[in-house]
């Protein structure tokens, strides 16, 4: 189930709103919570909109919870180290081998295949939705819980923690610290309209992100990556830019969604999207850019590396590991790899030569900080090697500087344009998205924190939710629920 659908919109958040806040005066704390567990595994599994075809995820969700959680507790309350050191152990290996089997299983044969001409069969494997984001959930809690530095709550606090359905799919990745206390209070159960209006306000915004901006634009990438050898100078630019605006607006649109549904709800979630595009460094980009994926790999790679403390030479090491898993994290394919790799390349020549880029003028870097970011979405994008040199060497070795063909961006099946009108089109989207990201002087975040409940702030969210509503019927899915 998406967020920016009919069913999600008008059947199943109006219901789980109604019925968890109209509980609250006639029943525990508990019953709710299990309630919107329940709630959050129907969402999850889509039970009730797209009938039983996803129940084994539900099934693969839960058992995760309840090996984690027994685990966790083992190793809060075994005092014989070597045997809590062994069960930390089985905790790790369980998430990382489920996470390996349903991910990277095929990749890994594929790889065998070609490289020593073997045959291994290829399973048709199907990926579960989120189960990056829950695992790395799970590990960073392992974690805390080995360290001391976290305790083992009772099973439904914990099971909430990790299937609360704003969160689920595709972030913010969050840690007990940040929610537990949320979950735990008693007057969060019950109906606030500051609350539910100020999130109201985020996930309509977030709505539209998606709904109106990031799907038009898919609608200018899906063409071109399609046919790639029919790209030239001008149109392979315009396909690039049009991908990093539009993985731009898809993440930002379900962030800002996922934060306002929760806040909904009384549960505030932690920032995981501000303003990336107007970084001045690939430093500065990962902490704007899914900034809860930054925290948790610290925690699960970089911190238990050594991270700053064991020297140059090593640091540079502990933030390329962390970028070359980021990269495989993102993906199972090479693309997703060389991608990660990039990003870890550029951060450590960063990290040397800081004092040398900070006499640079600032707009000078936030423009080659994106052209470089530009140029790595085209890796991500690109379902292939050979796509995504065919792409970015029409962008900077082109055998010729073709303009033509951009009116073909525009292609769609049910609605024909004349050529002139199409290119207007295509140039007049990305220049004002181009305005959004780069130029808007307070993203949705800011706005959100400065949210009053004013009739202006009303007839916005009533103009844009109608708006993203008539696009519903051309929604896909977000672009995180891949990963």
């Amino acid at each position: 189930m998406v967020f920016s659908t009919y069913s999600f919109v008008f059947i199943y958040l109006p219901m789980v709103l109604l019925l968890y806040f109209g509980m609250a005066r006639y029943v525990s704390r508990r019953v709710q919570q299990v309630f919107l567990i329940v709630a959050s595994l129907v969402f999850y599994g889509a039970l009730f909109f797209q009938g039983f075809n996803h129940l084994w995820y539900v099934w693969l969700i839960m058992s995760s919870v309840i090996v984690n959680y027994s685990v966790a507790t083992g190793v809060q309350n075994i005092g014989k180290p070597p045997l809590r050191k062994v069960l930390f152990i089985i905790g790790v290996l369980f998430n990382v081998l489920l996470l390996g089997y349903y991910k990277y299983y095929n990749f890994f044969l594929e790889n065998v295949n070609y490289v020593f001409d073997t045959q291994f069969i290829i399973k048709q494997i199907v990926l579960p939705i989120g189960i990056s984001f829950f695992t790395f959930q799970q590990i960073a809690f392992l974690i805390g819980v080995w360290k001391r530095e976290e305790k083992v709550p009772n099973f439904w606090d914990y099971t909430l923690f990790i299937v609360f359905f704003p969160q689920l799919v595709a972030g913010p990745i969050v840690f007990l610290k940040d929610v537990l206390h949320q979950y735990q209070d008693e007057k969060n159960r019950f109906f606030n309209i500051d609350n539910f209006s100020a999130g109201l306000f985020l996930f309509v915004v977030g709505l539209f992100k998606k709904a109106v901006i990031a799907d038009t634009l898919d609608n200018f990438v899906f063409y071109s990556y399609l046919t790639p050898e029919k790209l030239g100078f001008a149109t392979s630019w315009l396909a690039a830019l049009s991908y990093s605006f539009q993985i731009f607006f898809d993440f930002s649109g379900y962030s800002d969604m996922a934060i306002g549904l929760a806040r909904m709800m009384n549960i505030n979630l932690p920032l995981n999207f501000y303003s990336p595009y107007k970084s001045v460094s690939i430093t500065e980009f990962w902490k704007r850019w899914h900034i809860t994926l930054g925290r948790s790999l610290a925690v699960l790679i970089y911190y238990p590396l050594g991270g700053n403390r064991k020297g140059l030479a090593r640091t540079c090491f502990n933030l390329f590991a962390v970028f070359f898993v980021s990269g495989i994290w993102h993906g199972a394919a090479w693309t997703f790899i060389v991608w990660g790799i990039a990003h870890g390349i550029v951060r450590v020549f960063e990290k040397l030569f800081i004092k040398q880029l900070e006499k640079i003028p600032d707009l000078i870097r936030i423009f080659f900080t994106f052209m470089f970011v530009n140029a790595a979405w085209v890796l991500f994008r690109s379902p292939s090697f050979d796509t995504a040199l065919i792409v970015l060497k029409n962008m900077f070795a082109p055998e010729s500087f073709s303009f033509s063909g951009i009116s073909e961006l525009a292609y769609n099946t049910s609605i024909t344009y004349p050529d002139s009108i199409a290119v207007i089109y295509v140039l007049a989207i990305l220049s004002i998205v181009a305005a959004l990201a780069f130029l808007y002087p307070k993203n949705s975040i800011d706005k959100y924190n400065e949210f009053e409940p004013t009739v202006k702030n009303a007839v916005a969210i009533a103009l844009l939710f109608s708006v993203s509503v008539i696009h519903f019927s051309r929604v896909g899915s977000f672009i995180y629920f891949n990963f």
